[in-house]
């Protein structure tokens, strides 16, 4: 659904409100006509009875009355002849005698109706009639019932507009109440405005409800990721550019050398550039892995293997590698437990981390590999004697062509190594000892189920 939730809501509530107003308002109707109608039925039996009770007690002895009393009640009630709006009435004995009549031309109709409650049409006027028979007298009163609508009119008004008017007031104050509950919404929306595509900076809003805080924490959060991202980006595209300007630098050098040269040093240039040239394509398989897995694109299929089988995958490719650096590989192995894990990225981690020892070695120096299982991981322990890290890179040491510059290398190795440590919910562990370096991957069991969203962002 689009458009505004302001208005949406304002819209709610006056849907509700008219809904309950339908469903009310017959149901308000009903009452108050019931109400009023048994209001003035009660005043007309009211009426017949006080006049009923007055006439019997000066009657007592079925004579008419004749005390002054009695002479009052008929002057008051001949005064009042003319008045339309005044409850008309009748007085007759049993015998059909009349005692006392406000109505000389409907006095027929008065004395001729039953009992009680009835309606009486005379000359088009309808009556709303009572007729109490006690003590030997009948007593009619009568009421118009154009009257009775009139009054029911004024009470029906008197109870409808002022409710109208709440109604009203209700929806205008909620209206006044929605615009300010809304304000945080559309003060976030107007920050979400102004900020472009090139402005990261985070948005600080005072006096918000916790729920709009919570956007705005997770928004700014969000603000910071990605410019972390950007800033990440930036370093390593110039990093990569310098890093690949050093052996491109230096088949140049060597083929230009070559071209001026002949022979047996035409020939040890041109292996210096083929060695700049397996050293590019290194590199740019490094960072070739890294863009897959940045992307979290896992090519390596999830099969069972040992820790054996993936430590001996991880050290094939090195052979001529430790052949020529003449140093001792150690490899103890303390596990046969049935790994579901990538093969394929298993060994590139731990290979990566073996080459880095390797490379640091000098001639005779031994490197270890050690792997134990605990209960729901297996880790792989490598231990060289190159002398460890300097203090300062350490930290740091697996980020992106952090390296040391005397070395040689591209600073990648340990950087993939934690890409893929990471996504496989695993730990990486690197720390100096008193000879070397020692590194510990501790991977899980199985690889199964990992969401990625929690593992390598």
């Amino acid at each position: 659904m689009k458009g505004s939730l302001r208005n949406k809501l304002l819209l709610s509530v006056l849907l509700v409100t008219g809904i309950l107003c339908l469903a009310i308002g017959p149901f308000m109707y009903h009452t108050i006509k019931s109400d009023v109608k048994q209001i003035l039925d009660d005043r007309l039996a009211a009426s017949a009875k006080m006049l009923s009770h007055i006439v019997h007690q000066y009657d007592v002895k079925n004579e008419k009355p004749s005390s002054s009393l009695t002479n009052e009640l008929i002057q008051q009630i001949e005064k009042n002849r003319e008045n339309t709006e005044v409850i008309v009435c009748n007085v007759t004995r049993i015998d059909g005698e009349l005692i006392i009549s406000t109505e000389d031309d409907n006095r027929d109709v008065l004395t001729s109706v039953k009992d009680g409650y009835s309606f009486v049409r005379d000359n088009g006027t309808i009556w709303r009639v009572f007729k109490l028979t006690e003590h030997g007298i009948s007593v009619t009163t009568a009421e118009k019932l154009d009257k009775r609508r009139q009054l029911f009119n004024i009470v029906l008004i008197g109870v409808v507009i002022p409710w109208v008017l709440a109604v009203l007031t209700l929806i205008i104050s909620l209206y006044f109440i929605i615009q300010r509950v809304f304000k945080p919404m559309t003060q976030l929306q107007d920050h979400f405005d102004t900020h472009t595509g090139s402005s990261l900076t985070p948005i600080e809003i005072d006096d918000v409800p916790s729920e709009v805080k919570g956007v705005i924490a997770g928004f700014n959060a969000l603000l910071a990721r990605v410019k972390a991202v950007l800033e990440s980006e930036r370093r390593f595209t110039a990093d990569a550019a310098h890093e690949l300007r050093t052996p491109l630098a230096g088949i140049t050098t060597q083929l230009q050398v070559a071209m001026l040269k002949q022979g047996a040093e035409a020939d040890c240039n041109l292996k210096q550039a083929n060695l700049a040239v397996k050293q590019l394509t290194e590199l740019l398989d490094q960072l070739l892995m890294l863009a897959r897995l940045d992307a979290e694109q896992m090519a390596a299929i999830t099969v069972s293997s040992s820790a054996s089988e993936i430590t001996s995958k991880a050290l094939t490719p090195l052979h001529a590698m430790i052949k020529e650096s003449q140093v001792e590989i150690h490899k103890i192995i303390h596990s046969d437990q049935d790994l579901f894990l990538p093969q394929e990225l298993v060994a590139v981690a731990i290979r990566n981390v073996i080459k880095n020892a390797i490379q640091f070695s000098v001639p005779e120096q031994s490197v270890s590999i050690l792997v134990t299982e605990q209960d729901d991981f297996v880790t792989w322990k490598i231990t060289d004697e190159a002398g460890g890290i300097d203090a300062e890179l350490l930290p740091n040491v697996t980020n992106r062509f952090v390296h040391d510059k005397k070395k040689g290398n591209f600073g990648l190795g340990l950087s993939i190594t934690k890409a893929i440590v990471d996504i496989l919910n695993g730990e990486l562990k690197i720390a100096n000892t008193k000879t070397g370096l020692r590194v510990e991957i501790s991977l899980p069991h199985s690889s199964q189920g990992l969401d990625r969203d929690d593992t390598f962002t």
